[in-house]
C-alpha cells in the first residue's frame, strides 16, 4: 500500500506540485494523509478511487489539514476519487447551522448522502444516512431530510425545501439541523460527538477556481465558503462591490427543545470587514408563520470573523444585479483559533473600536459597534458599516440616513455627536454602559441627551434613562467631549474636517467656505463634484501640472457630495464630503 504521511514532518508545513494525479496500483492503494499541514497544488488535481473503503480516499486533511490551488478561472479537478475533510457543527437535533459543500459530487447525482459521512476511524468513513423523521441521530448518524434548505430572497416563504435531492452548487449555502445522541468514536484523540458536537466527513472532488453564485439587487441569498480550505471573508467581501459587503451569521440559543417556529429563538449578527469586527445577534422569537414577534432576552456570542472556515454558510443582501465571485486568491491556510476563524469565539480588533452594549427593561441588550478610519465617511460606507439584520419592535442603532446599524464606521473627530436611533413601541428603562474602548486618543465617552442639555460619562459606569414609547432619532448622541454648558459660548461656525484618500489630502474649512486639496504622490488633471443623485455640480479640468487646488463652497447648499479626482496618470479617486458654510 502506498502512501504519503505529512504529518512525521515537523519543518515542512506545506507540499507543492503543478499538477497531482493519485491512483491505486497493482501494490495497492495510494493516498496522501496530512496532519495540522497544508497540501498546495498550482494546477489541477486527478484522483481515482482506491479499492479498499478503508482507505478509499486519495486525500486525507486532518487535525485541520487544507488543501489550496492555485489561481484558475474553472474548477479542473476531475476523477472518480475523493477528498475527506472533517468538519463540526451543532450536534442538538433541534438546532440548525448554515453549511456550504467545500467538495463536489460527480457520481451519484446529487443524492445527500454521497458527500457527508459518518467517520469510523482516521480514513475509513460510511455514508450519512437520511431519514423522514423530525430527529437525526448521532450512531449511526442519521439525518432529517425535513430540515435542509436553501435560500434565496426576501420573505420567510422564500426558503426552498432540498431535502435529499441534493442540487446544491457549489457556493450555495444550505440549512442543515443537528443530531441527537452521542457517537463516542476517538479518531486524534476527539470524539466524533461527545453529546454537544457533531463531526461530519465531507467526502468528493475539491472544488476549485472561480465560483459564482447570482444574486439580485435587495435580494438576500444564503451562500458559503466553497474551498477545502478556509475563505479570507474580509478580501472575498471588499472584492465583490455586488453585494452591500456585509456578511450576517445565524446564530440561536443552545440546546433549543422544539422543532417549533414559534419556539425558536435566534437572530443575525453582522460582520463588517471596513472594520473587521462582528456584532452578535440578539435573538428574537417567531410566530409559526415565520413573522417575529419579540425577543427573547439572549444575544449571541461574539465571534471572529476575518476568517470563514471550511464549509461555513452565511447571508449576503445584493447591492445589484450579478454574481457573487469566490476565487482562489481569496483561500488562506488558516487554522480555527479564537483570534481568526471558527463557529464560535472570540473576536479581535485592529483599530479604534468601542462597543456599546444598550439594554432594555433589563430584559434583552442590543451590541451597537462604532470602529474609526480616516477612509471612511459620516454617511453609509459600502462594507463599512452594517445594517440591523431584522430590527426590534423596541431596538437601538446608529442613526446613519434614518436607518438602524449595529456597525457604524467614520473618521473620529474629537468635537463630533455621533446619533443613535431608538424607536420603542412601548415605554422602556433604557441602559446604556460600554463593554469595550481601545485605541482611542481621547479618554472620555459621554452619552449626550439633547433635550436635558446634559452629559453623562459612559466610561465610568451605567446611565438609565425611562423613555416613553416613539422615536427618537435626535435626542441621544455620543460624544467625546463635554461642552461647558454654564458659560456663554461664542458662536463659530463647524471647524474643518479633513477625508483621506491613498493620494490626496481633502479638507473642507467651514469657516473659510472652501475645500482644499492636497495631491500626495501626483499631479491633479481635473476635479469633479456631484450630488447624491449624481449630477455634476462642479467640473474643472486643470490646464498646468498643480498638486494643490482651492474650490470655493460658499455658493453650495449644507449637503453631503461626492467629490472625483482624476490625476495626472488618469487615476480616479472617490470620497464623500460634508460641505456646510
Amino acid at each position: 500500500m502506498r502512501q504519503m504521511y505529512f504529518f512525521v514532518f515537523i519543518f515542512s508545513f506545506y507540499y507543492g506540485n503543478a499538477q497531482l494525479h493519485i491512483s491505486p496500483s497493482s501494490a495497492g492503494d495510494s493516498y496522501i494523509y496530512l496532519s495540522d499541514r497544508f497540501l498546495y497544488v498550482e494546477d489541477h488535481i486527478n484522483l481515482e478511487k482506491n479499492n479498499s473503503p478503508e482507505t478509499e480516499a486519495s486525500i486525507y486533511l486532518r487535525k485541520e489539514s487544507q488543501l489550496l490551488q492555485g489561481n484558475k478561472s474553472a474548477n479542473q479537478n476531475s476523477g472518480n476519487g475523493s477528498i475527506s475533510v472533517f468538519q463540526e457543527g451543532t450536534s442538538n437535533a433541534f438546532d440548525y447551522n448554515y453549511w456550504a459543500l467545500p467538495v463536489k459530487d460527480n457520481i451519484s447525482l446529487n443524492q445527500f448522502g454521497a458527500v457527508i459521512f459518518q467517520p469510523i476511524n482516521k480514513t475509513k468513513s460510511i455514508s450519512a444516512q437520511v431519514t423522514a423523521s423530525l430527529e437525526g441521530s448521532a450512531n449511526p448518524l442519521k439525518i432529517s431530510r425535513r430540515w435542509i434548505y436553501k435560500y434565496s430572497g426576501t420573505e420567510y416563504s422564500d426558503w426552498q425545501h432540498v431535502g435529499v435531492n441534493f442540487d446544491v452548487k457549489p457556493g450555495e449555502g444550505f440549512t442543515m439541523k443537528g443530531v441527537n445522541g452521542t457517537d463516542n468514536t476517538v479518531i486524534n484523540g476527539v470524539e466524533n460527538n461527545p453529546g454537544n458536537r457533531q463531526r461530519y466527513d465531507f467526502r468528493g472532488l475539491p472544488n476549485d477556481g472561480e465560483v459564482k453564485v447570482q444574486i439580485k439587487k435587495d435580494q438576500i441569498v444564503l451562500v458559503g465558503n466553497p474551498y477545502p480550505s478556509a475563505l479570507h471573508l474580509q478580501s472575498f467581501l471588499m472584492e465583490n462591490p455586488i453585494c452591500t459587503g456585509i456578511a450576517y451569521f445565524w446564530d440561536s440559543r443552545a440546546n433549543g427543545d422544539s422543532h417549533h417556529l414559534n419556539a425558536y429563538e435566534g437572530g443575525y449578527g453582522s460582520y463588517s470587514p471596513g472594520a473587521n469586527v462582528y456584532a452578535p445577534a440578539v435573538f428574537k422569537t417567531y410566530s409559526g408563520a415565520g413573522e417575529e414577534t419579540g425577543n427573547s432576552g439572549e444575544i449571541g456570542n461574539e465571534i471572529a470573523r476575518e476568517y470563514s472556515p471550511i464549509a461555513q454558510g452565511f447571508m449576503l443582501n445584493g447591492r445589484e444585479h450579478g454574481y457573487i465571485q469566490f476565487k482562489n486568491s481569496q483561500r488562506r491556510f488558516q487554522k480555527e483559533n479564537s483570534q481568526t476563524s471558527e463557529f464560535k469565539n472570540q473576536q479581535k480588533a485592529e483599530i479604534p473600536l468601542l462597543k456599546l452594549n444598550v439594554g432594555f427593561n433589563e430584559l434583552y441588550t442590543r451590541p451597537l459597534l462604532l470602529a474609526f478610519r480616516e477612509d471612511s465617511s459620516k454617511d453609509a460606507d459600502w462594507a463599512m458599516d452594517a445594517k440591523i439584520y431584522g430590527v426590534l419592535e423596541n431596538d437601538v442603532g446608529w442613526n446613519i440616513e434614518e436607518a438602524f446599524y449595529n456597525i457604524q464606521v467614520r473618521p473620529f473627530r474629537k468635537n463630533d455627536k455621533i446619533p443613535l436611533l431608538i424607536n420603542l413601541a412601548n415605554d422602556v428603562r433604557l441602559t446604556f454602559y460600554l463593554k469595550d474602548f481601545r485605541q482611542f486618543e481621547t479618554e472620555n465617552v459621554y452619552l449626550f441627551d439633547a433635550l436635558s442639555d446634559s452629559y453623562n460619562r459612559l466610561n465610568e459606569g451605567y446611565f438609565s434613562v425611562d423613555l416613553e414609547k416613539g422615536n427618537y432619532s435626535k435626542r441621544f448622541f455620543i460624544s467625546f467631549m463635554e461642552e461647558n454648558m454654564d458659560k456663554p459660548q461664542p458662536e463659530v461656525a463647524e471647524e474643518e474636517s479633513d477625508f483621506s484618500i491613498p493620494e490626496a489630502l481633502i479638507v473642507q474649512n467651514n469657516l473659510k467656505a472652501e475645500l482644499t486639496i492636497q495631491m500626495r504622490m501626483s499631479y491633479l488633471k481635473q476635479v469633479l463634484l456631484y450630488n447624491l443623485k449624481g449630477q455634476i455640480i462642479f467640473n474643472k479640468t486643470m490646464q498646468t501640472e498643480i498638486s494643490n487646488y482651492t474650490l470655493p463652497t460658499s455658493g453650495l447648499r449644507d449637503a453631503v457630495y461626492i467629490i472625483k479626482l482624476i490625476s495626472s496618470e488618469n487615476r480616479e479617486f472617490t470620497s464623500k464630503v460634508s460641505i456646510k458654510n
